[in-house]
């Protein structure tokens, strides 16, 4: 009888050993499945929180009715040189940003002319499009550049006199060819008298005040 039950006394302490090493098994399974789950959690946080950082990196700035135009000291003669100056422009703007550098068009002229070329239309164009872009309350300046001349006169005016005449035709036609295309005459002003430069500068200078 006594060795009888000290045999169920053993089977039962080996049960006990077996059912406290399968608890721990357990539990320890579980810790790992545990630190494995929140590793990936964290991982794949980790994984969104890098992709959304790259996806604002890449947002870039884009000109809106929210946008005021300023200006810029870029000065750009062609329209091609425009649209790559606006680019760069925009480069530099920071995404959201609530004003914009737009580049000056620089109209360039024959001499003793005052019509506007067809390259100057297409560069005022380009201009003209990056101004609408923005919410137009910004005013366009208008300047004209004159210099003492080289060539004669008409009689009884001097060479100063004549061509700063030429520079204030150029910059009322340019006035209003913006007029002509919607701009309106309030968001436009022409420079109180035209730019005095030295050399032979035959041009028109419009830009954001």
């Amino acid at each position: 009888m006594k060795f009888t039950n000290i045999i169920k006394v053993a089977a039962l302490a080996a049960l006990v050993v077996v059912g406290a090493t399968s608890c721990q098994n357990k539990k320890k399974k579980a810790a790992e499945e545990a630190a494995a789950k929140a590793a990936a959690e964290e991982a794949a946080r980790q994984k969104a929180a890098e992709e959304e950082a790259a996806r604002l990196a890449a947002r870039t700035f884009e000109l809106s009715e929210s946008v005021t135009a300023v200006a810029s000291e870029t000065v750009a003669e062609s329209a091609e040189d425009f649209r790559n100056a606006l680019e760069e422009s925009k480069k530099n703007t920071e995404f959201g940003s609530s004003t914009f550098a737009i580049p000056t068009a620089g109209l360039l002229y024959g001499n003793e002319r005052c019509s506007i070329s067809l390259e100057a239309k297409e560069l005022l164009k380009e201009f003209l499009a990056a101004w609408q872009a923005t919410d137009k309350k910004s005013v366009i300046l208008i300047e004209g550049y004159s210099n003492d001349g080289t060539k004669t006169a008409p009689e009884g005016a001097s060479k100063a006199d004549h061509n700063a005449a030429i520079a204030v035709e150029r910059a009322n036609l340019v006035k209003a060819w913006l007029v002509a295309n919607d701009v309106p005459a309030r968001n436009i002003k022409i420079a109180d008298s035209p730019r005095k430069v030295d050399g032979d500068q035959k041009r028109v200078n419009v830009s954001i005040q």
